[in-house]
């Protein structure tokens, strides 16, 4: 079996972020802390600066949130559509 990725909280990125930010404690030293590669740890500092903390959540949480709002909006609305005929065909039928 491979090895299973660890998954960052946001919280957490973000306090090593700032640590190494304020001079508080080393890249390495964080790094051994919490168990993290020292070059991943250069990339999360690297991009909080670029977008803050909303990088550190994650890109894809931003992309296409609207376009599915959206599509769950035209797929309520259709099984409405659908919930509507079948009451309807009951009806007629006397079901």
């Amino acid at each position: 079996m491979g090895k299973q990725r660890k998954t960052w909280a946001p919280e957490l990125k973000e306090q090593i972020v700032l640590a190494v930010l304020r001079g508080e404690q080393s890249v390495a030293e964080l790094a051994r802390q919490h168990g993290a590669a020292e070059s991943l740890i250069h990339k999360w500092r690297t991009q909080f600066p670029e977008a803050g903390r909303a990088r550190l959540v994650g890109d894809h949480v931003d992309h296409g949130v609207k376009a599915l709002e959206q599509e769950n909006e035209r797929l309520k609305s259709l099984l409405g559509e659908k919930e509507l005929s079948l009451y309807i065909a009951k009806k007629a039928w006397g079901l």
